[in-house]
């Protein structure tokens, strides 16, 4: 091995162990996936850490949900391909440990490889699955096109939406039947975009589910969206 590569070998690794200080840094719930029991979780399944204080029923309930939740996804995704790991809080105090500024649910992933935070409200079927919808979804597109947005975060919020069938955002029906609220044109396209504007105007789900089911009654469903994912194609 030469010496210039070593010396690129080296700094790459070093840019790795940076970038991973950092986000170690900025963000709590990554550090409680890296130790759970730091951060008063106890793990109740290969994937599944839940705050110590949770009552035995609900860690059966919440077992329960995950189950469903996989059995679901499995039905449009496949087998799962996602590696992830799951923090779920009894209390409020929990999820303000881990980070959490009110959102019943957040989901960190880089490609194949996701952390699910779940506050005392997000314990709930629907936002578990679509939340695991995420990480599944990640897991496809691959490092390089989550990050290279080749797919809209509008799209993949609609994607988890239909998947988790979320009545709050969905009619009853099939196909584009099922939107509630027709989408603006310009939907947010990044995280940092989506995030803010969420915050402020919740029907904008719904506005993205519609949108996603547009697109596939218009390019051939759910096969469509594989094929784009499996060619590596930009989406939409």
């Amino acid at each position: 091995m030469s010496k210039a590569i070593r010396k690129a070998i080296l700094a790459l690794a070093l840019g790795a162990g940076l970038g991973a200080f950092a986000l170690l840094a900025f963000f709590p719930v990554l550090r409680g996936a890296v130790c759970p029991s730091c951060y008063g979780l106890e793990q109740v399944s290969p994937v599944l850490f839940v705050e110590a204080e949770m009552p035995a029923h609900a860690r059966h309930a919440l077992l329960a949900q995950l189950d469903q939740a996989h059995r679901k996804i499995a039905q449009i995704f496949g087998p799962a391909q996602a590696h992830l790991r799951i923090l779920a809080c009894e209390t409020d105090a929990c999820d303000r440990r881990l980070g959490g500024r009110g959102a019943a649910a957040v989901t960190y992933s880089l490609g194949a490889y996701s952390v699910v935070r779940l506050a005392p409200r997000g314990l709930s079927p629907t936002i578990l699955t679509h939340e695991l919808t995420h990480t599944e979804t990640h897991a496809r597109l691959g490092v390089l096109r989550q990050v290279g947005q080749r797919m809209p975060t509008w799209m993949d919020e609609g994607i988890a939406v239909i998947v988790s069938d979320d009545p709050r955002y969905l009619r009853a029906g099939q196909g584009v039947a099922r939107c509630r609220k027709p989408p603006r044109a310009d939907l947010p396209v990044s995280p940092h975009d989506w995030g803010g504007l969420a915050a402020q105007d919740r029907d904008i789900y719904a506005e993205a589910a519609c949108a996603t089911l547009r697109w596939m009654a218009k390019k051939g469903g759910w096969s469509a969206l594989w094929a784009r994912l499996d060619a590596g194609a930009p989406l939409p």
